[in-house]
């Protein structure tokens, strides 16, 4: 009687959303625009019911219009009783040119995820993907779809890096299209790429990784072309927003993206990775990445038992009934931070404990943050918290289950992925944020102590970390001489208090008992103590105590690690860097041992990201590229291998060099925050670019007439290598100046009359210079640094070929190299390389020793030093030359009680970094391409430049006697580059003193922009005009309202209330309107600003 429901509802032509029940009442459907009408196909439920139409003339043919046609159906029950029916049936417009959804076959996400209306997407593939195929749809069969082109349904291939693939939409009547395009990325490939043509390998090398360019990107302005890879270009500008090649400031649209360069590049020839393994295929670049997946030479990862079993260590030790003794003595103990984990926690379920430990450590991993992410988070938000919570849960089951050993690893873990947690990803709890705030004054207070024992020791102005240290360690010694304990205790402090926060003590978070690190060695060693015959145990045991310095228990530990699982590629990986880290010399024997194994790591590795099972891997995995223990053991096999110490199917030298150089590229560019792993990642690619130069070289050398191309390569490198120094995050330190001069010397070797090569090298003396004035070579640096800057401002306009200039001649450096030169053509033997230990044993320690300061600087090292954690050297920032004083991004004041020069170089080049003994000792060996193998440049100009000028200047306001000298050059300069800021700061200081109303009118004549698009450094310049002005108390003169204005608005208005202050002292009424006016964008006689000029009294 009251049944109103209709039993079947459609429409033809089209399908009903949602599916017809009778219980719902409203529905859409969409038809093609070439249905003019359609027909509705209904039945209700109850033979006594009727229905009627409530659209048109009522019948079942529904008439359509374009557009949406909302038709009802009014269902009548028996007994009255009324449901309406709602169908909107929308005639698409012939006129529409759009996708309803667009995918990429294999279910590969897009970002964006598709909406209609979003025309641009971006997609990621793996590295050996080849091609993809586009699904689009469309709402209209009659819309007409292309892909680049071509049929919709066909693959499209890729590029090495960025492939646009454009998806045109004409509408059904074809007045109207639409393009919806996607970026897809293929993933980069893990290995070094070998072109098959010299030119190429040029010509398509990146300057970072120095590989194929990947996604290349070109400096808008640049010539000739200055290429990068993207991730490695946008991590440098994210740090100084100037070309890395030039040092030009970089513009607001300076990013070209080399689309076309890509897909040329893809097409070129390469060489298989796998060539050293009896590979010879040659293939096109795009096709690299799936060859390496399905190569019949690439390495399976099984391994031979036999290497070793049948080591003499093993034998001796394993192969009877009796063991490798073990040192280490450890008992197990709850410790104090272990207590303070335990009690937060009331569950009582070992296994639920477990469970939420894995969970959360699960989403620390999906809440970590990219590069360029802002680190703030709400409370409980932040991955670290996640972590935090593991720890928590870990320790509290191990309160339930003491004795369970994997309950104490797993916690140790977690603790060890919290160092890396807050180095890598820049993660702190707000209580230590607040603590390192509250700790500022003390850290300013202890930073002004070791200044003032600095001076005492003949260390003025501000020396680096390396020289601080020596002075802390000099004061020590004299104390502890004179009987002053108390003082020498408060000495000792400060030397471990700089050393830490430097990274100068490379085991320091190791043995800091509150470190993450330390507890996780802890926690280690309670799981070894009640498993000792744990592998996986000894294993982390044994990386750690390496960090620490205690090779020879970690060696015990790995060896005993490796006899329970001699086929674990990490454990022999370990191993071999344990067995060459010893006090003894290692004998050729034990040299071949090592290199296998860590071959036989690095081929593992290898073969696990040429895989596509391949996940990203933790950071403190053992063998992973974030790990920078991984990547110095393949620095040391690439060592061992410029001698050959493998033979058969083994990396080359250049090849393993390669390799750690595409890694740690790819890793730094992954850090989201400067610290400390990303300081030792620095110095891993620093070296590695330093080592794979040094071999370019000697293979130049080998050859009896070296190539244009490997020439220019070497110039290239050279480079490339100085510009990384200079915008390098690592600290100034002696190593690092060292290794930049090198670099340009050997640059200025290649091309001797190169101007910009023999300016770089101009600015590497300075730095030596700047680095000690007082030191017995400083007079030497200085010297050499003006006739390097002479050299290249008389090079301008002059080709690159000929002869080198005098300038050249006159400096110590060129001179020992000529005799070296004619002692070779003579046959006199020179100095040898002598291997591994050699190396090793040149670098500085840095650290004090256990209770006492150590004379880390000035004595040699001991044999074994510890290496940093993460395995990678103590965490030391780079050198930089003298550069824009835009780098910092802020308006600083310059240090006025220095030198005038002081300024000239902003960061000057790091102190003593510490090693393993068996890293290649890339700054002092590298040698030099002979005399007769110059690049055939004959073509090539030299360009004029302002920057040798700027570099000469500084060199010259180094003396007093030349300071009239570099007035003038400071003045040439300006007039050639009139925005480079560091010309007219560095002048005025020259002046300040003895001119200060010229020093003022030198500021005066600086360009400045509209103040809207003034930056810091803009804002210095003007912050320095109206200081100047209001302390000669030149009130009128017609910049000072202009530079107050524009000071005012881009640093604050806090920024110039003093001399608000002053001029209001001084009844300038008339100027303090016009500036309020003026920074706040209104009128003088704006109703609000009146008010407030009669409640200063200014009215």
């Amino acid at each position: 009687m009251d049944n109103c429901d209709l039993e079947k509802l459609s429409v033809s032509g089209g399908t009903l959303h949602p599916a017809f029940t009778p219980q719902v009442i409203d529905y859409k459907v969409t038809v093609e625009s070439n249905i003019n009408k359609v027909t509705l196909d209904l039945n209700a439920s109850d033979c006594g019911a009727s229905y009627r139409i409530l659209f048109g003339d009522g019948s079942s043919t529904i008439i359509l219009n374009v557009g949406i046609n909302r038709v009802e159906v009014e269902v009548v029950a028996e007994d009255g009783t009324i449901k309406k029916y709602c169908v909107e049936i929308t005639k698409l417009s012939a006129k529409i040119a759009e996708l309803s959804n667009l995918a990429l076959e294999g279910d590969i996400p897009l970002q964006p995820a598709f909406c209609t209306k979003i025309y641009e997407y971006n997609s990621i593939v793996p590295f050996h993907c080849n091609a993809v195929t586009l699904l689009p749809k469309v709402p209209d069969k009659n819309i007409k779809v292309t892909v680049n082109r071509e049929d919709s349904s066909q693959p499209v291939p890729l590029n090495f890096g960025d492939t646009v693939v454009e998806i045109s939409v004409c509408s059904a009547d074809g007045s109207n299209s639409q393009v919806y395009t996607v970026l897809v990325t293929r993933e980069l490939i893990p290995m070094a790429v070998t072109f098959t043509d010299e030119k190429q390998q040029l010509d398509y090398e990146c300057p970072v990784s120095l590989t194929a360019l990947y996604r290349p990107i070109s400096i808008n302005h640049s010539d000739p072309k200055h290429i990068f890879s993207r991730p490695y270009i946008e991590m440098l500008a994210r740090r100084s927003k100037v070309d890395p090649l030039s040092d030009c400031p970089l513009g607001d649209s300076w990013k070209v993206v080399e689309l076309d360069l890509d897909r040329k590049m893809s097409a070129a020839r390469v060489k298989c990775f796998f060539t050293y393994r009896g590979c010879d295929s040659v293939m096109e670049l795009s096709e690299l990445g799936s060859h390496s997946l399905d190569c019949p030479h690439k390495p399976t990862g099984d391994l031979d038992a036999k290497d070793v079993t049948e080591t003499d260590w093993y034998k001796q030790h394993f192969a009877s009934s009796s063991c490798l003794e073990i040192e280490t003595k450890h008992s197990l103990e709850v410790r104090n931070w272990e207590k303070r984990l335990q009690l937060t926690v009331g569950e009582d379920n070992v296994d639920k404990l477990c469970a939420l430990a894995q969970d959360n450590t699960k989403l620390y991993r999906q809440r970590l943050p990219k590069p360029g992410d802002v680190l703030q988070y709400e409370d409980g938000q932040s991955p670290l918290h996640s972590l935090e919570q593991a720890a928590v849960h870990y320790a509290s089951a191990i309160r339930l289950s003491s004795r369970e050993a994997r309950l104490h690893f797993l916690l140790g873990l977690v603790l060890e992925e919290q160092h890396y947690a807050t180095e890598m990803y820049g993660l702190q709890r707000k209580v230590d944020r607040d603590r390192d705030e509250l700790s500022d004054a003390k850290a300013t207070a202890r930073q002004d102590d070791i200044l003032a024992v600095c001076k005492l020791h003949g260390f003025l102005g501000t020396p680096t970390v390396e020289n601080q240290l020596q002075a802390l360690d000099k004061e020590y010694q004299q104390l502890k001489e004179q009987g002053q304990s108390s003082r020498g205790d408060y000495v000792q402090t400060l030397y471990i208090w700089l050393s830490k926060k430097s990274g100068k003590d490379s085991s320091a978070a190791v043995r800091d008992e509150e470190s993450c690190v330390h507890r996780a060695l802890m926690k280690y060693l309670d799981a070894w103590s009640l498993s000792p015959d744990n592998w996986e145990y000894s294993l982390h045991i044994g990386r750690l105590l390496l960090l620490q310095g205690r090779s020879r228990e970690a060696l015990q530990h790995l060896q005993s690690g490796l006899a329970l699982r001699p086929l674990h590629p990490a454990l022999r990986f370990f191993t071999g860097l344990a067995l060459l880290q010893q006090e003894q010399k290692a004998s050729e024997d034990t040299e071949k041992e090592a290199a296998l194994f860590l071959q036989q790591g690095l081929e593992h590795f290898v073969s696990q990201r040429c895989s596509k099972s391949w996940m990203e891997q933790d950071p403190s995995a053992p063998l992973s590229s974030i790990s920078t223990q991984f990547l110095r053991g393949l620095l040391t096999l690439g060592q061992l291998q410029q001698r050959n110490t493998l033979s058969r199917k083994a990396l080359s030298a250049e090849q393993v060099y390669h390799i750690v150089a595409v890694l740690t590229a790819q890793s730094v560019s992954q850090c989201v925050c400067r610290g400390e792993i990303m300081e030792q990642l620095e110095w891993v690619l620093l070296d590695a670019q330093f080592a794979l130069l040094q071999r370019l070289i000697q293979q130049g050398e080998h050859q009896a007439k070296a190539g244009i191309e490997t020439q220019s390569l070497v110039a290239k490198r050279c480079q490339a290598l100085t510009a990384l120094i200079r915008l390098t995050s690592i600290a100034p330190c002696q190593e690092l100046l060292d290794m930049q001069e090198r670099a340009c010397q050997l640059a200025v070797v290649t091309t001797p009359r190169d101007s910009h090569a023999l300016c770089l090298l101009g600015l590497a003396q300075l730095a030596q210079y700047d680095n000690n004035p007082n030191s017995d070579r400083s007079k030497e640096a200085i010297t050499d640094a003006c006739l390097s800057f002479q050299a290249s401002i008389e090079l301008e306009h002059k080709t690159q070929s000929g002869e080198p200039l005098k300038q050249l001649s006159k400096q110590k450096w060129w001179q020992d190299r000529q005799e070296a030169e004619n002692k070779k053509a003579a046959g006199v033997k020179g100095p040898s390389d002598t291997g591994v230990a050699k190396r090793g044993a040149m670098r500085g320690r840095g650290g004090p020793g256990q209770g006492r300061v150590a004379a880390a600087v000035t004595k040699a090292p001991a044999p074994t030093p510890p290496a940093p954690i993460r395995g990678g050297k103590a965490a030391q920032p780079p050198a930089k030359i003298p550069a824009a004083r835009g780098r910092a991004g802020a308006a600083a004041k310059p240090n006025r009680s220095a030198k005038p020069s002081n300024n000239g170089t902003q960061g000057q080049l790091p102190a003593n970094k510490s090693k393993q003994d068996c890293c290649p000792n890339t700054a002092e060996t590298a040698e030099e391409p002979a005399v007769a193998d110059k690049v055939s440049v004959s073509g090539l100009v030299n360009r004029r430049s302002h920057n040798s000028r700027l570099g000469l200047a500084r060199a010259l306001s180094r003396s007093a006697d030349t300071q009239d000298q570099a007035k003038q050059l400071y003045q040439e300069v300006i007039s050639m580059a009139p925005g480079v800021h560091d010309a007219y700061i560095e002048l005025v200081q020259l002046l300040e003193p003895s001119d200060p109303q010229a020093a003022v009118e030198v500021y005066c004549r600086f360009p400045l922009k509209p103040v809207a698009q003034q930056s810091f450094d803009d804002a210095f310049i003007t912050g320095e005009i109206v200081r100047m002005l209001m302390t000669l108390e030149l009130y009128d003169h017609p910049q000072l309202g202009p530079s107050l204005v524009a000071y005012g608005k881009v640093m604050g208005l806090s920024c110039i209330d003093k001399y608000i202050d002053i001029l209001d002292g001084k009844f300038m009424t008339k100027l303090l309107k016009s500036v309020y006016a003026r920074i706040h964008d209104r009128q003088e006689d704006d109703q609000e600003l009146q008010d407030f000029f009669k409640f200063k009294c200014w009215t």
